[in-house]
């Protein structure tokens, strides 16, 4: 049941074209990325990045699978943000120890 325009025709549904299929990195669809694609990304983005006065260093926490971002000053090397937090980080790692004591097997 779609709403008709008066000399409009087949307003009722949108394209099919007007809501694209999601597609993920390099056109892959639920498929894991090789690690090495991504080091070599993260890599390129890194040295994009050093134009600026800032910084983003990348690396992936192995204990809770994500990759990490931290902002660091060009100038002086500090660390200005990581994202997510390291507490963030911590409190993923020990929730997901938590299930892990609860939950024998993956699903």
């Amino acid at each position: 049941m779609g709403m008709e325009i008066p000399g409009i025709p087949n307003t009722g549904h949108p394209p099919e074209h007007a809501f694209p299929k999601k597609e993920t990195i390099a056109g892959r669809r639920n498929s894991a990325i090789p690690e090495q694609e991504i080091t070599t990304s993260l890599d390129i983005l890194e040295k994009t990045t050093s134009i600026f006065n800032r910084r983003l260093k990348f690396h992936i926490n192995r204990e809770i699978n994500r990759i990490i971002v931290k902002v660091i000053d060009g100038t002086t090397d500090e660390v200005i943000k990581e994202i997510p937090p390291e507490e963030i980080q911590r409190l993923v790692a020990r929730i997901r120890e938590a299930i892990g004591l609860l939950v024998d097997e993956k699903i």
